[in-house]
């Protein structure tokens, strides 16, 4: 039995080592369409990337930082430590406008 959800279910999108900048800014465009928010998450090298969405989205009217927030995560496997950053944004009044051409798919 699988819990995994799926893609939209919830406002956050983990960027990770493969995330390419034009489909994640995408993702991050339907997360915000659907939950008018989103939690982007980036651990380890994948941070800069993470600021990198936010700072793109914040700088080109879609969304406004509303929280940063860092943590250590521990891991047991390697027995080590890995940041971990959050960064939660909420839509701006001129998001509808300036992403009137997507249209979610009602599933």
């Amino acid at each position: 039995m699988s819990t995994q959800t799926k893609f939209n279910e919830n406002e956050i999108y983990r960027v990770r080592k493969s995330s390419r900048l034009n489909q994640g800014l995408f993702l991050a465009k339907l997360i915000i369409k659907k939950h008018s928010k989103i939690q982007i998450e980036g651990m380890g090298e994948c941070i800069s990337l993470a600021f990198k969405f936010a700072q793109i989205l914040s700088k080109n009217g879609y969304a406004t930082i509303e929280r940063i927030h860092e943590e250590n995560v521990e891991e047991k496997e390697r027995s080590g430590i890995n940041p971990k950053i959050s960064i939660t944004l909420k839509k701006t009044a001129r998001f509808d406008e300036l992403t009137k051409d997507i249209v979610l798919k009602n599933e």
